[in-house]
């Protein structure tokens, strides 16, 4: 009975799935023992003899992870690993080998097959738990992140005609996307160094000392970790920083100064990764010392609807193209910023319409007709400028800004 006086039901007690974990080893000991002790701790455990039966029960029993020894009659560990990582439903499967190797050129044969951690032979059972728990930690975050950009991209197609929201949910995309790379080498890289320091630390202990050649080589990783970790890490916060500015930029359309070549690819940079599904390039040519004392959102949003346009519009059916991004200074202190592409064209009876609210030649078919309807209110009422457009069919068009270099205050 519960404190609220009545008996919860069977089928209304939420069930927490057990964490199945497949191990390949052709140990029966080691198999044995890792069953006994793992079982005991909650997880559901599935055994395989060698990397081909291994191979198998990955495809059916979809394990959250897989311990993998390295060491195996015919086919090895790294190549599983490498199996694994090729195969559609195992691929994002995190996999620690398991091995009595301590050459380090193996171990970064085990991180290019696809590795996420090793555990040394012979091994202590809270060493295997801790690293187990902390690689299902990192696959169920990873998993949420997923299921994040998941939502947010049928977000963004609900929510089409809110050009702000739209962006941001490409933002956290592309914050995704670009954060994978040097967390990923950071995660490598502190794993490293930890089975090194695990290493040395043995020593110490079970053999009374180590050499000065031992400790030496152990200095050299240490320094070369630390270079992998900090090079890395200030990529990532570099990215962070870039996308929280373009992100407040967009969301509060504040005026500040501001650097023009850095908002244009900050905002560019939010768009990899729909730019990365397609044969498209975007070259960029601002001078890098232009400084702009304006509204750094509405920019950006207009770059993001014109290089849309390009993409939909102007390259619609095309298998490559270059869309570029230019600006210069002219007299009196207007900036002059053009998007450029070599695609369809418009026709030339709707060059005078293409800014009016709904105009589309897509009606129908997805076009809402506001995009540079959209564009153009930006430019002439909150930058204050005028927007051109020149433009041949088959000959490509090119959309021309001209803003004040101070904006109009609002």
């Amino acid at each position: 009975m519960n404190s609220s006086g009545f008996k919860m039901n069977q089928s209304e007690i939420p069930v927490v799935p057990m964490p199945t974990i497949l191990i390949v080893d052709d140990s029966l000991s080691y198999l044995a023992a890792l069953l006994d002790r793992l079982e005991r701790h909650g997880f559901m455990i599935v055994l395989a003899q060698t990397a081909a039966e291994g191979l198998m029960r990955a495809e059916f029993a979809e394990p959250d992870l897989i311990l993998l020894d390295v060491v195996m009659p015919g086919i090895d560990g790294f190549e599983a690993c490498r199996r694994l990582k090729a195969g559609k439903a195992t691929k994002d499967i995190p996999v620690i080998f398991m091995t009595g190797l301590t050459d380090p050129k193996q171990k970064v044969t085990g991180f290019d097959a696809g590795g996420v951690d090793y555990i040394t032979k012979p091994f202590q059972i809270e060493e295997v738990l801790a690293r187990i728990n902390t690689h299902l930690a990192l696959r169920r975050a990873n998993r949420e992140l997923q299921d994040m950009v998941a939502t947010l991209d049928k977000a963004r197609a609900d929510l089409m005609r809110n050009e702000r929201l739209a962006g941001l949910g490409a933002m956290v995309a592309g914050i995704a996307h670009e954060l994978n790379t040097p967390i990923g080498n950071s995660l490598m890289a502190s794993t490293t160094f930890e089975m090194q320091t695990d290493e040395i630390g043995k020593h110490l202990e079970l053999e009374g000392g180590i050499t000065r050649k031992e400790f030496e080589h152990y200095i050299k990783n240490a320094q070369l970790s630390v270079d992998i970790l900090s090079r890395n890490l200030h990529r990532a916060a570099d990215i962070v920083t870039n996308f929280k500015q373009v992100a407040v930029d967009q969301t509060s359309s504040q005026r500040r100064s501001f650097l023009l070549a850095e908002v244009v690819a900050g905002n560019v940079l939010t768009l990899q990764p729909t730019i990365k599904r397609t044969p498209f390039v975007i070259q960029q040519r601002i001078p890098v010392d232009l400084m702009m004392e304006s509204y750094p959102g509405p920019i950006g949003q207009v770059i993001t609807n014109l290089i849309n346009n390009a993409i939909l519009h102007g390259y619609e059916g095309r298998t490559a193209g270059l869309i570029d991004i230019s600006a210069s200074l002219s007299g009196h202190g207007l900036v002059s910023l053009s998007v450029e592409d070599h695609g369809a064209g418009i026709k030339k009876e709707d060059l005078s319409r293409i800014f009016d609210p709904f105009f589309t030649t897509k009606l129908g078919v997805g076009g809402s007709g506001l995009g540079l309807n959209i564009v153009h209110n930006i430019v002439t009422e909150i930058l204050g400028g005028a927007i051109d457009v020149v433009s041949e069919l088959g000959g490509g068009t090119r959309f021309t800004l001209t803003l004040p270099m101070l904006a109009p205050t609002r």
